[in-house]
């Protein structure tokens, strides 16, 4: 595989990710029986099963020749390319050039995309917050990004129950991927249902009818090629489902400490509920916990000012809501511990007002 970075941040690869190569020839797939929903958590046992076939990637030789456009912000631009071998276990040595742009500075843009299901093809799953989620984390995030852009330059789409299929869901950012620009910011929020089979998260998308196929679930390999599509250098992704930290296994893979010196621009950001072997509850003073907690750091609050700075960065909220989250969750008897995945540069959520 060859991979291709601009200013740090992952713009093409072939998608044989780390954990596809821990699979065999075929990934099995657990189907899912809706019976086996719990009622407050936003998770599924497994019962069942099925296949799928994994990401391969290409033979490419001894020589390799490509072209990829990239879109330069101002100023100094770094573009980056190492190559693995076939297993994808060995990895050469990576070349870097550096150009400056004249391109004219524009102000920034964010786009937050909020998605949230409660309520399922298989009615007999159905979750009673994720919706009310996503809908008050996005706006949320519209008022209090009101502190750092222009209103017209904040942009915010929902995608709730049965808008929120996967057709319309890859749509939506193929949408967003013709708009973004590297120097704006993005956020992806998840709420809804979670599962984790060999390493893989996948979340359930609406379409879900008791039994989970590629058409209805997406996966963390889906979720990278979403953060490749996507230009913006800045990128928070959040999902509040059971299982969500299993992104780590896929990620840590694809941005490791070999790559922390090229993220002097870039920040990639992922805020998972639970880690990849707990429960996310959906029930806590009329939200799921862990999107309760990132209100809560959203809302003014100084004590998620860890540097009182009178700002609330990425990192900081990311750490308020994990160690809240932990705190109330060990009060009622409820293991939840959220995973904070930080890379490359930390980045302002809002002023303190």
């Amino acid at each position: 595989e060859i991979r291709l970075f601009h200013n740090g941040k992952l713009i093409e690869s072939d998608g044989y990710y780390k954990e596809t190569a821990k699979t065999s020839d075929k990934m099995q797939l657990a189907q899912i029986n809706s019976k086996t929903i719990y009622e407050d958590m936003r998770s599924v046992k497994i019962k069942g099963i099925g296949e799928i076939s994994p990401i391969k990637s290409k033979t490419k030789g001894e020589q390799f020749e490509a072209c990829k456009e990239v879109d330069a912000i101002a100023g100094e631009n770094e573009i980056s390319i190492t190559a693995f071998n076939k297993d994808n276990t060995v990895q050469g040595y990576m070349q870097t050039v550096k150009f400056n742009s004249t391109i004219k500075q524009e102000d920034a843009n964010l786009y937050i995309l909020s998605i949230g299901i409660d309520q399922y093809r298989d009615n007999s799953v159905a979750l009673k917050y994720a919706a009310s989620d996503a809908k008050d984390i996005g706006e949320k995030l519209m008022r209090q990004s009101a502190t750092l852009y222009k209103p017209q330059n904040i942009h915010y789409e929902l995608l709730a129950d049965n808008m929120a299929t996967k057709a319309n869901t890859i749509s939506k950012i193929n949408d967003l991927s013709k708009i973004i620009k590297p120097t704006d910011s993005f956020i992806l929020f998840v709420a809804g249902h979670g599962i984790l089979l060999q390493n893989q998260y996948y979340m359930l998308t609406s379409e879900y009818d008791g039994n989970v196929n590629e058409g209805t679930m997406i996966s963390s390999n889906e979720i990278v090629e979403i953060s490749k599509k996507i230009k913006s250098l800045s990128q928070l992704f959040i999902f509040d489902t059971c299982h969500a930290g299993g992104v780590d296994y896929i990620v840590s893979g694809l941005y490791d400490a070999r790559m922390s010196v090229l993220a002097k621009k870039m920040g990639l950001h992922i805020y998972a509920s639970a880690n990849s072997k707990e429960q996310a509850m959906d029930g806590y003073q009329g939200n799921g916990l862990f999107t309760y907690t990132l209100l809560d750091g959203l809302n003014n609050n100084k004590n998620a000012d860890k540097n009182k700075d009178n700002k609330i960065s990425l990192t900081e909220l990311g750490e308020y809501s994990k160690q809240t989250t932990t705190d109330i969750s060990k009060k009622i008897g409820h293991a939840q511990t959220p995973l904070i995945i930080n890379f490359g540069k930390d980045n302002t959520v809002y002023n303190l007002r």
